[in-house]
């Protein structure tokens, strides 16, 4: 990445942590996914239990491969030998964690963070059960205003994830949501959180990299 592009995105998210700051979110400036990984891992114990949410961004990280690797106490709802009663058990207990892990989908330069989901258990910890929940945001996912982030998350990220999962939907076809009726919709539920409470639960550690959709 060129020097002063470097520093551009800098100044953009250091403006991002400034609001989520305001708004009662805990949120970290790395300048590589090297330190931020490091960064997280200094804050968490092989005794706490640790879901997670699906995400590119975690994926590029190879964070769960990381933490199932050294032994850490994962909720790992995406085991190949978890049965389909399994898997649901799990995603229910990661509502009880102590951490869930994830990304976003989009978040605003004025402090607001915004989902979609088809079954809406991501959505769903970030908001409520976990004790304490870490984001790992690239600065491609910074928008300039709630619009603007609910736009990136209904027309680049959905359509995106559509593609991965091999959908017959018209956005992995036109790039764009079109608010569709297809039986492979994965668009059921769209989340905004606007403020943390308790004070610092969520944590959102912005990364100076392009990481996920």
């Amino acid at each position: 990445m060129e020097l002063e592009q470097k520093k551009h995105n800098e100044l953009k998210i250091q403006k991002a942590i400034e609001n989520f700051l305001k708004r009662n979110f805990e949120a970290y400036y790395f300048e590589n996914k090297q330190l931020a990984i490091d960064f997280f891992f200094s804050k968490i114990t092989k005794e706490q239990s640790i879901g997670y949410g699906g995400s590119r961004t975690l994926t590029q990280l190879s964070l769960i491969q990381k933490l199932k690797s050294e032994g850490y106490k994962i909720l790992d709802r995406n085991n190949e030998s978890n049965t389909p009663e399994m898997r649901a058990k799990i995603e229910r207990d990661i509502f009880s964690s102590e951490i869930f892990i994830s990304s976003a989908n989009a978040v605003s330069i004025e402090g607001q963070i915004v989902n979609i989901d088809l079954f809406a258990n991501r959505v769903g910890a970030m908001s409520f059960g976990p004790k304490e929940v870490y984001l790992f945001i690239g600065f491609n996912k910074i928008s300039d205003d709630l619009q603007d982030a609910i736009h990136r998350a209904k027309n680049i990220a959905a359509p995106m994830n559509a593609i991965r999962f091999n959908k017959n939907t018209p956005c992995t076809k036109t790039g764009r949501c079109i608010d569709c009726f297809s039986p492979d919709r994965i668009c059921a539920t769209t989340t905004i959180i606007d403020w943390c409470q308790p004070k610092g639960r969520i944590k959102l550690l912005f990364i100076n990299e392009e990481l996920g959709f």
